[in-house]
């Protein structure tokens, strides 16, 4: 496969001009097109590591070094090294890298033993964002694609991603780094008392 990056670069350049500010539609074809140059990234590291190996990068593929997990105690704490992706970003290429790195992580956290299983889970998801001019509209937790973490953790750590089995609570703080998501999931049985939720109503459908 062949992407040339930097006439996606170029493309970039032409919609932001110099001299003045860009308008809202220069803005926005802009960040367009930057979500294409992701994607291409994505295909070229894929295609590289399929023909070619990890040469330079030891055994690990670019998706394993931003993944991690660990069993601590009866949860899991899944790491992924980049924060996650609103929903109008998540492309096909990005969908497929975030599901890729995700499961990764699962590898990784049964290297310390057998992952626990909850009749209902407790996912909760902390996202670090890296600080920008308007980060507060792009970045806006209630707009990220959410749906891409917890459609891969059904089956794995609880049955299905309804009210009877999970919940899930989105929390988020700005970085100065690249930024980073962390998941852990847990028994939603040890959030019981912190709600004042009775035991019935756990249980009923």
């Amino acid at each position: 496969m062949y992407i040339n990056l930097r006439k996606t670069l170029r493309d970039i350049e032409r919609r932001l001009p110099e001299g003045r500010e860009p308008t809202q539609e220069e803005l926005r074809r802009a960040y367009d097109t930057i979500l294409r140059l992701r994607s291409q990234i994505l295909a070229i590291l894929r295609d590289r590591e399929d023909f070619e190996g990890t040469a330079g990068q030891g055994d690990e593929t670019f998706v394993a070094q931003m993944s991690g997990g660990e069993v601590c105690g009866n949860a899991v704490m899944l790491t992924i090294r980049e924060p996650l992706p609103a929903q109008k970003e998540l492309t096909a290429a990005v969908a497929e890298h975030w599901v890729d790195m995700i499961h990764t992580a699962f590898l990784k956290a049964t290297e310390q033993g057998p992952l626990p299983h909850f009749q209902k889970a407790m996912v909760e998801i902390h996202i670090a964002t890296p600080r920008g001019s308007d980060n507060a509209k792009v970045w806006d937790t209630s707009n990220r694609a959410i749906q891409v973490i917890l459609n891969n953790l059904k089956g794995i750590f609880f049955p299905d991603d309804d009210m009877e089995h999970m919940a899930f609570a989105v929390t988020g703080d700005w970085t100065e780094g690249t930024g980073c998501t962390t998941i852990r999931v847990s028994d939603f049985s040890a959030w019981r008392q912190v709600f004042h939720i009775p035991h019935e109503h756990l249980t009923s459908s």
